[in-house]
């Protein structure tokens, strides 16, 4: 059985950005913006998202490139003999779902 694949750059694109997002933020996000000072914080938040988003997403793309597994099955196949790096993942797919 073959890999399911993407139609477009611009669904993948899309696809990375609502995850990367979730729904939490978007709507709790007008509320943080008249709460603590409106431009300026927007300025300051998307500044921090970028500076912080783009490495952990260029982590998380070359490691599942390089596995080729599920998030959860790459830290077993990846991780060096006797270290206890598949708990990590284990664990994420935990924080996730609760």
């Amino acid at each position: 059985m073959g890999r399911d694949k993407l139609g477009s750059r611009l669904g993948f694109i899309l696809l990375s950005a609502g995850c990367a997002i979730g729904i939490g933020n978007v709507w709790k996000f007008p509320y943080v913006v008249g709460q603590n000072g409106g431009g300026l914080f927007v300025l300051i938040y998307l500044f921090f998202l970028v500076i912080l988003g783009i490495p952990v997403l260029t982590m998380e793309f070359s490691i599942g490139r390089a596995a080729q597994k599920s998030p959860a099955k790459m830290y077993e196949q990846l991780e060096p003999k006797g270290s206890k790096w598949h708990l990590h993942g284990k664990v994420s797919l935990i924080a996730v779902i609760c």
